[in-house]
């Protein structure tokens, strides 16, 4: 059996090459032609797949190793009997690590205000609970939940109406709630003063235009954009403006793409009617060795602890330093550069803490920190 993957799949051969070959290619430009006999599709976020893609094509099976399925046809999938799935929360701890240590950056004292969660799925509810942990003040908007699910659920204007806006919804544009552009000009305007506004979901679910306008204008807001509209050909008047500002990788830990990885072979193993149990163990046992020890670090404060698992500072370097080299015809090109190059960054799960006192343990190990 043929499978295509993105060459981006982090140890693809290993995870899959015990299902038949595996041959990789670039996710953004995989086509018609590279399906030749293909059975299987593994793909990322970048890749649409469509009847384009795989009208006439062998391929009985989709996998996405992401979170979203977006850029997934799926109606067209169910019309055609393809089997498809993808990682929800396989990036989560990633993500969540993305936001506190950005937050960290631009507000030492973030745990003081009060942070609105808009969209409480997979990622946002994995920061709630790591507000919840950390004895954050926080409202959270998801139109599919209520109080009756989680106390702390909120309308969208009361989200918005905090010091720190966390946004994690898909991108929708149709269906009763459709999250294209639910942040537009009159939402930018109605925002606290001081504001910090921080997109780590889809890009469209902010109008860029419309952001972009607010900040020429000298609005007093803070704005950390991790995804973009029209990606990978961002807007570079946009980026210059964004206090913090990223090439969509803020669910790119080591541990997030080892995730999505091992959640597609076992739904792979589902679909092929393999001795699920036997492939369970092995990709168990790979991915044990695939994560190794721990690593220590030495740490007396929360922040601290923090920005000592990464750094987002250096990612907003990167991008303004790769774009800028790039120059405006090649942005598409530098944006998706930084994120096959991307540096491996280890999850807080990999770290454990010494020098901190069984406070500070029990708060750490409660967002994900490994036991001293």
């Amino acid at each position: 059996m043929k499978i295509l993957a993105d060459e981006n799949i982090p140890y693809v051969h290993e995870f899959f090459g015990g299902f038949g070959e595996v041959i990789t290619a670039p996710g953004r430009h995989l086509n018609r032609e590279q399906l030749e006999d293909a059975e299987v599709l593994l793909v990322r976020s970048v890749t649409r797949v469509d009847e384009r893609l795989l009208a006439g094509s062998a391929v009985r099976f989709v996998g996405t190793c992401t979170i979203g399925t977006d850029h997934l046809d799926k109606e067209y999938l169910r019309r055609n009997h393809i089997a498809f799935a993808s990682a929800p929360g396989c990036n989560a701890g990633g993500v969540v690590q993305y936001v506190l240590a950005a937050l960290t950056e631009l507000a030492s004292h973030w745990r003081q205000k009060r942070v609105g969660v808009i969209g409480r799925g997979n990622v946002g509810g994995r920061l709630c609970q790591a507000l919840d942990a950390l004895q954050v003040n926080y409202l959270a908007y998801d139109p599919f939940l209520s109080p009756s699910d989680h106390p702390r659920m909120c309308a969208v204007e009361q989200a918005l109406d905090c010091d720190i806006i966390c946004v994690h919804t898909p991108y929708t544009t149709a269906g009763p709630h459709p999250t294209h552009h639910m942040i537009g000009s009159q939402q930018l305007r109605n925002l606290r003063p001081g504001a910090i506004l921080l997109n780590a979901g889809r890009g469209g679910g902010i109008d860029g235009r419309a952001l972009l306008a607010h900040l020429q204008a000298d609005a007093d807001l803070r704005v950390v954009l991790d995804v973009w509209e029209n990606e990978p050909d961002i807007d570079l008047a946009l980026l210059e403006l964004v206090a913090l500002g990223s090439p969509h990788i803020a669910g790119y830990s080591y541990e997030g793409k080892l995730n999505g990885s091992a959640m597609i072979h076992a739904a792979l193993a589902q679909f092929l009617g393999v001795d699920l149990e036997a492939a369970a163990q092995r990709c168990e046992e790979l991915m044990v060795r695939l994560r190794g020890a721990p690593a220590t670090v030495v740490c007396d404060s929360l922040n601290q602890a923090i920005l000592a698992t990464y750094e987002v500072n250096s990612d907003d370097e990167r991008l303004r330093h790769a774009l800028a080299e790039a120059g405006s015809g090649g942005v598409g090109m530098a944006f998706d550069r930084l994120r096959k190059t991307y540096p491996e960054r280890r999850e807080f799960s990999h770290y454990k803490v010494v020098g901190a006192d069984t406070h500070l343990q029990e708060q750490l190990q409660a967002i994900g920190f490994a036991a001293p």
